[in-house]
This record gives structure tokens, sequence and C-alpha cells, in this order.
């Protein structure tokens, strides 16, 4: 039979309202320790998934999955966590961290992709043109020929061609490609992919994430330790820092 949980005592709040019963007890260390470790591994998944979206099927599909991911995280942290000591903070850590971690799946995905199974290579410019933005700015296009022999245009090829302007037909530039064609090709080399910098708000985010749970965790422990050093007395308040 398991042990009843810990509830606090019922009093009208300022205006004479009863507390909403569902919020009369705290969530046992199991439970919460449990409930945070899928959250972990929700934001795990949704970076290997929104990746995967993002190289297989290009950029407006990973937009959307991350759009569907956010609603289901949201929903999650309102409905699903349970009621504990440290909730409120834990769960403010707990979006920001998420937030950085789409922000870095979005910048790092194709960086890492090309770091890790693309080629270094000099290809040649083959068409450059120039347009005008809703802003009023210059929007730039770059297509070369890779190595292989394959037309790709340029990924960021906004900034790397207006830094090279006037980059004429016929120009050498050295590139990373992905010989399967996954991927479009950057303009550099693998040093100037900057993958450890595209990666790190996605570094950034996870400790946020994990630093929530531990947040949680460790006030939720520390409230049922007070609870079972004072048998005698009430139970703890809630203490949602």
């Amino acid at each position: 039979m398991s042990a009843a949980r810990p509830r606090r005592p019922r009093k009208p709040g300022p205006r004479g309202e009863w507390p909403d019963p569902r919020d009369e007890w705290e969530a046992p260390l199991r439970l919460v320790a449990r409930r945070w470790s899928e959250l972990i591994a929700f934001d795990l998944a949704m970076v290997a998934v929104t990746a995967l979206v993002a190289v297989k099927a290009g950029s407006l599909p990973a937009v959307g999955s991350w759009v569907a991911f956010s609603a289901v995280y949201v929903f999650w942290l309102r409905r699903r966590m349970p009621h504990s000591p440290g909730r409120k903070a834990a769960g403010v850590l707990a979006g920001l961290g998420f937030v950085a971690l789409v922000v870095g799946a979005g910048y790092g995905t194709t960086r890492v992709y090309l770091d890790l199974w693309g080629r270094t290579g000099t290809a040649t410019v083959i068409d450059k043109s120039s347009g005008t933005t809703r802003g009023g700015g210059r929007a730039y296009t770059c297509t070369v020929v890779l190595p292989d022999g394959d037309e790709r245009q340029l990924q960021a090829s906004n900034s790397t061609c207006e830094r090279a302007h006037p980059m004429l037909e016929g120009s050498r530039v050295p590139v990373v490609y992905d010989p399967a064609h996954v991927v479009r090709p950057m303009a550099g080399t693998k040093d100037q992919l900057a993958t450890g910098k595209s990666v790190l708000p996605g570094g950034i985010g996870l400790l946020l994430v994990i630093g929530a749970a531990a947040h949680a965790i460790g006030s939720t422990a520390i409230a049922e330790r007070d609870r079972r050093a004072g048998p005698g007395r009430d139970a703890a308040p809630l203490r949602d820092s």
C-alpha cells in the first residue's frame, strides 16, 4: 500500500477563495525525478529529429517540426510536470534551455554534418547574381561547380558573395561539400565552418535544462527530508522559487 501524499492545510486565499485541490500535495521525489528525466530525453530527441529533418528535407520542414515540438514542450511544462518545490524557477530555466537548443540545432546542424562527412575542395563560380530585398538591402546568390562536376548553390551565399564582390564567373573558391549532396556546400575550409561555435547555443541549452531538473529534484529531496525530520509537525508549505 503506497504512502499517502503529504498535504498542506487548506486555507482560503486573501479574497476568500479556496485553493485548487490538485495543489494540496507535493509530488513524491520519484515522480519528480522521472518526469524531469523524461523532459531531458524529450529535448535530446527534439534535437535529433529536427536535425535529421533539416538535413534530409530542408529548412522549411525543420521549422515546422520545431514549432510542433515547441507546442508539445509548453504543454509538457504546464500540464505534465508535477507540483513540487522549485517548479516555477525550473520551468523558466527549462524554457530558456529549449529555446537555446532550437537555435543551436538550427544553426549548427549543417555545419556539424559537413565537418563530419564533408570534403574540402575548390569550386568554380558559374553564376553570381544579386537582387533587392524587401528591406531595401542587397541579396546575393552564388552557384558553383564542385570538384565532382555537380552544380550547387552555396549555403549562406548572401554574405559569401558580398564579401567576394566583385566575384567574376570562372573564379575559383574553396568549399566544403557533401559528396552525397544531402546538404548544400559552404564556402571556405573545415576550419572556417566554426563548428564549435555553432553548437555552443545547443550546449548551453542542454546545461540549462539539466540545471532546471537538478533544481526541481534537489528542492523536492530537501522538502521530503524536512518532512521526515519532523513527523509530528505539519507538512512544510510549498516553496516555489
